[in-house]
């Protein structure tokens, strides 16, 4: 995973040189209320705690976030590249799409109630537990398959756009912590 983070580091280099991003370093572990990263990269040495919403890629095309330990999080909304050293714990939902050029790495388990994929990839090298998963974008070249057990139709009518999920609508449904599959949730 160090190996992944440096290419993800050099990567985003640029920004840095360019003056248009700077490196934000948390030490140790962190508990915060809200996260968002938005065009800094963000470095935590320690396990990160977000008590309610963890989101990347705020206002820009493009973020990264880098953690050494543990992840534990209410929502993660990813749009971006996030690498995580250690487990992933998201006790509600996970909305994961960047038109499939980012991913969401993690060393560790991932563990989640709900995780919505819609064009982002997963590259988890422990076990992916979650009660709910809807994803049409798994690729077997990539770890962390995801193994879909949700349809379109298990949204709630105002999120299921004739068969195409409305990602806006899905964040601002569980920002309320409104349900958004019938039935179930």
């Amino acid at each position: 995973m160090q190996q992944e983070m440096g290419v993800h580091l050099e990567a985003f280099a640029e920004f840095v040189e360019d003056e248009s991003s700077r490196i934000v370093l948390y030490e140790g572990d962190i508990t915060l209320r809200y996260l968002a990263v938005k065009d800094d990269i963000v470095i935590v040495n320690g396990n990160l705690t977000v008590t309610g919403i963890l989101e990347d890629c705020l206002e820009v095309n493009i973020s990264l976030l880098l953690v050494l330990g543990n992840v534990t999080t209410t929502h993660l909304f990813t749009f971006s590249q996030i690498c995580i050293a250690g487990n992933l714990t998201v006790s509600n939902a996970i909305v994961a799409d960047s038109t499939c050029d980012y991913s969401l790495d993690v060393e560790g388990d991932l563990k989640a109630h709900l995780i919505i994929e819609s064009g982002h990839w997963f590259d988890i090298k422990g076990n992916i537990m979650a009660d709910y998963i809807y994803g049409w974008h798994s690729s077997k070249e990539r770890k962390g398959l995801l193994e879909p057990n949700l349809t379109e139709e298990d949204f709630m009518e105002e999120i299921n756009d004739d068969g195409r999920l409305e990602l806006g609508t899905v964040i601002q449904y569980l920002m309320k912590n409104q349900p958004v599959l019938r039935n179930v949730i």
